[in-house]
């Protein structure tokens, strides 16, 4: 059987594992936990990571009574704990895995001209800096409706952006008093540059 999970389905297994709940009260939790700011998880995946889950046998979904209506409630089986078990104990012991688009845009900058990347760089920055300080404000609004973990999650994020825009700024400066411009090879072959420099190369797995 497949093991890995997903970023949503370990939201929605660990917030079925509080409560069995339909599929409504599961966005509502996702919207209140704020999943898109924090984990990338989108609002819109959620019938499909639930489909996903059942059909894994993670969940299990029974119509039930809830107020006028009947709905479709999803519970955590058994199997689906031992699952989210072992996802945060993986998710724990992982090395970080985080992959900044930032790195992407400086690894290919030099195909810009040298102002252009030093005002995109700044308009990051400032973008950054307008996120950080809305994260502030929702840290500031949501502080005494959250556990401590939801707390720490929002502060984690918060210090994120703080040093993101500090990154964006001093690239821009570095990249504004470089000697030269362009790419550091130049001209050179790969296989040349590494044949004479010897530098260390990521394993070919």
């Amino acid at each position: 059987m497949e093991t890995t999970l997903s970023r949503i389905d370990v939201l929605v297994l660990s917030s079925l594992a509080r409560a069995p709940m339909h599929g409504y009260e599961l966005k509502l939790e996702l919207r209140y936990k704020h999943v898109r700011w924090w984990a990338k998880c989108e609002h819109g995946h959620l019938y499909a990571a639930l489909k996903r889950l059942e059909s894994r046998g993670l969940i299990l979904g029974e119509a039930r009574a809830r107020g006028q209506r009947r709905r479709r409630v999803f519970a955590i089986t058994a199997e689906g704990s031992r699952a989210l078990h072992d996802a945060l104990v993986q998710l724990a012991g992982a090395e970080d895995r985080t992959y900044f688009d930032v790195d992407l845009f400086m690894a290919a900058a030099f195909t810009l001209d040298r102002a252009e990347a030093v005002r995109l760089l700044e308009e990051r920055a400032a973008l950054l800096e307008a996120q950080r300080a809305r994260a502030h404000e929702l840290r500031e609004q949501m502080g005494n409706y959250v556990p401590a973990a939801g707390r720490l999650i929002m502060d984690h994020r918060v210090d994120h952006l703080e040093r993101e825009a500090a990154y964006a700024r001093t690239a821009a400066e570095a990249l504004r008093l470089e000697r030269a411009w362009g790419s550091h090879l130049r001209d050179e072959r790969i296989v040349d540059f590494v044949a004479r420099t010897g530098v260390p190369l990521e394993p070919d797995d």
